[in-house]
């Protein structure tokens, strides 16, 4: 019987990866890749080499041009030492054929900006009406080069927006750029960065998700909408998912393993969970929380989002490096849509921001395509195992969730005695507000759970499905049994404990 389930979850593996391989197969991007990277920046040009390297671009299409080494830009240097240079290099190599303004021909479609190149080009007119500001991110900027004389008051609308294909297939902006930044609070993080997302390619990016809400309303419903769409993305895909339904930030030393996926807002400084000091990201990993200045501060390790998510293992992030008003950010339920559909980061990202010349920026391998592979013919190894096995059930069935995921991962967890199948089987039951469902599956987990920091967090989510079920009492007892626990006082997540246990009034 256990290895007819899992003939039945590969199979449904080998299917959704034959389907995307079909999907995405039409375009290699690193054949129409430029790299840019400021000479007079230290290490700026050994990290251009290194990433062209990498992804096998030629050498001809490595370019040097010397800008200010400092973080920001006029407008007059913007255009004068990249926008301009720029356009003649492209036209002088014959990588587009400009007419007017639109390109006829394009044989460069991705820009990929090394860590020296300025983020931001600084406003030039003084008190600009809102969203008419003329202060925007480089990069952003970058993706009109074709344009002849784009203007510079507010965001222009984005064509590629919400489109369904790959930017070749796209006929109706023929001369846009897909920018991504190789960026952050260090030259050995940006190589991290490169070498991971290739990693991640090679062996399957494989793990868990974290959804952090706000529970904000009115204006901001937007936000929390992009994100409660993102988790019924990651569930019809397969990857189980933590949402953390608190106003604040996600709760200090709060466990989150394996995570790959990380979306949340609304605070300046990164914080909570994802900023303690033991939590780090799976390799790989794609990472984001949205504020105005989230990426003001690139290549800080502590200040604003941007440099911290980076420090912390994140392969990935986007940011606004000016306040860019919330419906012109990047929508992360277009965003991770297009991701689970095998989209390159930058594809993806620029897919889902309404507008360009605005304050957006797409930090990391503009190439990487953290989710080309989906799977494959055998189980792997015990690491990924039961990510698989989880994920198979998921895309067999993805419209009928309790029939497939819950009574075949159920079953198959007695039969291999895993307490992470029966983990990922409670999430899924909280996901759904299926509180006291949750709690047993937790409760049973715990139960087979082989060491003490899974035994925590299996308690602390049981504490917590309580409390959402209105039994903040109960949740109390089982957090002061967990915390007289001797033998579990070296676990980082007690402190997440002692937190939620002052916060129900014990």
């Amino acid at each position: 019987m256990r290895a007819f389930f899992q003939i039945l979850l590969l199979a449904a593996l080998a299917l959704s990866n034959h389907a995307l391989a079909q999907f995405t197969a039409e375009w290699e991007p690193a054949a129409e890749t430029v790299v840019l990277y400021n000479p007079k920046f230290p290490g700026s040009e050994a990290l251009a080499k290194h990433y062209a390297a990498k992804r096998l671009i030629p050498a001809d299409r490595v370019i040097g041009l010397d800008c200010p080494v400092t973080d920001s830009m006029s407008r007059m240097e913007f255009n004068q030492q990249l926008r301009e240079p720029l356009r003649k290099i492209f036209a002088a190599k014959k990588w587009w054929t400009l007419d007017k303004d639109t390109v006829a021909h394009a044989g460069v479609r991705v820009l990929a900006v090394m860590r020296g190149i300025p983020f931001q080009v600084r406003r030039d007119r003084d008190a600009p009406q809102p969203q008419k500001e003329d202060e925007a991110s480089v990069d952003s900027e970058l993706t009109v080069l074709a344009m002849n004389a784009p203007p510079t008051e507010g965001a222009l609308k984005n064509p590629y927006y919400g489109a369904s294909v790959r930017l070749p297939r796209f006929t109706k902006a023929p001369g846009l750029l897909l920018v991504g930044r190789l960026d952050g609070p260090s030259d050995e993080i940006v190589r991290r960065m490169i070498d991971d997302a290739l990693f991640a390619e090679e062996n399957g990016l494989h793990g868990r998700a974290a959804i952090d809400l706000a529970l904000k309303s009115g204006g901001f419903q937007e936000g929390e909408d992009w994100l409660t769409a993102s988790a019924a993305t990651f569930q019809r895909n397969g990857i189980p998912l933590y949402i953390d339904r608190h106003e604040l930030v996600m709760r200090d030393h709060w466990p989150l393993p394996d995570t790959i996926l990380y979306f949340g807002w609304y605070t300046m400084d990164a914080a909570g969970a994802v900023a303690s000091p033991e939590f780090q990201f799976k390799r790989g990993a794609v990472a984001c929380h949205i504020h105005s200045f989230s990426a003001s501060v690139m290549r800080d390790p502590k200040q604003h989002w941007t440099g911290p998510l980076l420090v912390k293992g994140a392969a990935a992030t986007f940011g606004n490096v000016f306040e860019p008003y919330l419906s012109l950010t990047v929508h992360f339920d277009l965003l991770n849509k297009r991701l689970l559909e095998g989209f390159t980061i930058a594809e993806a990202a620029w897919s889902a921001t309404p507008g360009l010349s605005w304050m957006s920026v797409v930090v990391g391998d503009p190439l990487y395509r953290p989710f080309a592979k989906t799977g494959g013919t055998s189980l792997g190894n015990d690491d990924v195992r039961d990510y698989l096995l989880y994920q198979g059930a998921a895309r067999r069935s993805p419209l009928d969730p309790d029939a497939a995921i819950k009574t075949t991962i159920t079953a198959l967890a007695e039969r291999r005695k895993s307490s992470r199948l029966l983990e990922f089987t409670g999430l899924l039951s909280a996901q759904q507000g299926k509180h006291a469902e949750a709690i047993d599956l937790f409760d049973h987990a715990e139960a087979l759970a082989a060491s003490s920091t899974d035994r925590v967090r299996l308690r602390l989510y049981r504490a917590e499905m309580l409390r959402r079920d209105g039994k903040p009492q109960t949740a109390a007892d089982l957090l002061r049994d967990l915390l007289s626990n001797d033998s579990l006082k070296t676990e980082p997540a007690r402190a997440a404990a002692e937190s939620m246990l002052r916060d129900l009034g014990g």
